[in-house]
C-alpha cells in the first residue's frame, strides 16, 4: 500500500486530517475506519497529516496505511476548543493545500488522486478549491458544522438534523450530494463485530468506562477519576469497577497512574486502539462527544456526556432529547458534583439505564448507510 506502483493499481483517495493534543484523535480514527472501508471497496487511501504535538500518525502507519507527513507549522496550528474561526483562518489553509499536493506528488510521482477526503475544522472551500485545481480530483468533505462553504462533490454530515438540505443551504455547490446522519459513516470492523454481541444494559451500573479520547481539557480525566472514587466509596454496591482508557501521550498520565495505586476496582488502559470490548463490557460510559457518541450508541451503551468543545454541544443535545445520554454541561468547579449526582441517579433508577440503552440502539438502528456515497465515488449514478 506504500509504493507508487501499488497506488496506480486502484483509484487513489487522499485523506487530509490532523490530530494532536489541542485537536484530539477522533477525526483521524474516523478516517481510519473510512480508509479501511475504502480499501475493502477497491480504493487506495493515502493519509496527508501535519506534524503536530500529540499527533497519532504512528497509529496510521501501524495500521498499514500510506502516510504523507507535512512539517509542523505554527501559523496553521488550531484548537478544537476555539469557536471563533474566521474567513481568514479558512483562507490561510489554501497554502496547506498547495503544500499537501506538492508533497504528495514528490512522494508518489505520477500517481493521480481521484478523490480527496477532508475531515478538518479549518479545511473549507479555499483549501478544497486549491487542492482540486492542482490535482484535478473530486472532493468528499466530512463536516457537521455548516459554519462555512465547502467546494465538494459529496458531503457527509454525521450529525442528526431534521432537514440537512436546509442546514447546508447556500454553503455547497449545486452538484454536491449530501448524506446525513451518523449512520452514513463507516465504523471499524471491531465495532461491526461487537454490534452483534451488544445487549440492552440492565441497571444498576456496575462497570463504568471513562474515556475522553485524545484531549483532556481542564484536567477532566483526573477530575473524573477522583469523582468516581467518591461515588464508589458512597455506593452500597461493593462490586463496581471502573475502566479508564487514555492515550499514551496524555500530559497527566504520571499523575493519573499515581491515583490508581491501591485501587483494585479501578483499571487504567493506556494507548488502546480499539475500545469496542471495553464498551461492550461497560454498563455506562463517561466521556465527550465526537465519534464516540455514535460508537457508544451502536453498542447500546448509555453515557454521561460532557461537551468538550462548542461543536459537540448540539449533537449531545439532540441525543439527550432522544433519551440516549445524560449531559453534564459544566466543566467548572461544579463538574464533580454534577457527575456524582448523575451516577447516583442512574444507580437509584435501574429502569432509566435500560431505557437509555434501548434509545441508544435506536439512534444507530439504520447503520450502516454507506451505499449512496460509495456509488458516487465509484462513478455510479446516485439514486
Amino acid at each position: 500500500m506504500r509504493d507508487s506502483e501499488t497506488l496506480r493499481l486502484a483509484p487513489t483517495v487522499a485523506i487530509r486530517v490532523d490530530s494532536g493534543h489541542e485537536i484530539g484523535s477522533g477525526h483521524v480514527r474516523r478516517c481510519m475506519s473510512l480508509a479501511a472501508f475504502l480499501v475493502a471497496n477497491g480504493f487506495k487511501p493515502v493519509f496527508i497529516c501535519r506534524e503536530i504535538a500529540g499527533a497519532i500518525t504512528h497509529v496510521i502507519e501501524q495500521a498499514g496505511f500510506a502516510l504523507v507527513l507535512l512539517p509542523e507549522k505554527e501559523s496553521l496550528a488550531f484548537s478544537v476548543f476555539r469557536s471563533d474561526f474566521a474567513t481568514a483562518d479558512f483562507e490561510r489553509m489554501a497554502g496547506d493545500a498547495e503544500e499537501s499536493a506538492d508533497t504528495f506528488a514528490h512522494q508518489y510521482p505520477g500517481v493521480q488522486i481521484a478523490w480527496v477526503v477532508t475531515d478538518h475544522m479549518l479545511i473549507r472551500k479555499p483549501w478544497q478549491v486549491a487542492f482540486a485545481s492542482k490535482t484535478n480530483c473530486k472532493v468528499l468533505a466530512i463536516d457537521g458544522q455548516a459554519n462555512s462553504a465547502h467546494y465538494a462533490d459529496v458531503l457527509l454530515d454525521p450529525q442528526i438534523h431534521e432537514n440537512p438540505v436546509e442546514k447546508w443551504a447556500d454553503l455547497l455547490p449545486q452538484h454536491c450530494v449530501v448524506f446525513a446522519g451518523p449512520s452514513c459513516l463507516p465504523l471499524s470492523q471491531a465495532f461491526e463485530s461487537a454490534r452483534n454481541k451488544a445487549t440492552v444494559r440492565q441497571g444498576p451500573p456496575n462497570k463504568v468506562l471513562v474515556c475522553f479520547g485524545g484531549t483532556d481539557p481542564e484536567d477532566l480525566v483526573c477530575r473524573t477519576v477522583n469523582a468516581s472514587f467518591t461515588w464508589v466509596s458512597q455506593s452500597t454496591n461493593p462490586g463496581i469497577e471502573v475502566d479508564v482508557a487514555v492515550p499514551a501521550s496524555l500530559p497527566s498520565l504520571t499523575r493519573l497512574e499515581a491515583l490508581f495505586l491501591n485501587k483494585p476496582n479501578f483499571h487504567l488502559h493506556v494507548g488502546l486502539n480499539d475500545l469496542s470490548q471495553l464498551m461492550l463490557d461497560a454498563s455506562v460510559a463517561i466521556g465527550g462527544g465526537g465519534i464516540m457518541l455514535w460508537e457508544r450508541c451502536l453498542l447500546g451503551l448509555p453515557a454521561i456526556v460532557v461537551p468538550l468543545a462548542q461543536n459537540q454541544e448540539k449533537p449531545i443535545e439532540r441525543l439527550e432529547a432522544q433519551g440516549a445520554v445524560v449531559s453534564v454541561k459544566s466543566r467548572d468547579g461544579g463538574y464533580e458534583f454534577e457527575l456524582i449526582k448523575a451516577l447516583q441517579e442512574l444507580s437509584q433508577n435501574p429502569a432509566a439505564l435500560r431505557t437509555m440503552s434501548k434509545n441508544a440502539f435506536k439512534v444507530m438502528s439504520d447503520w450502516p448507510k454507506t451505499d449512496g456515497w460509495l456509488r458516487v465515488m465509484k462513478g455510479s449514478k446516485h439514486e
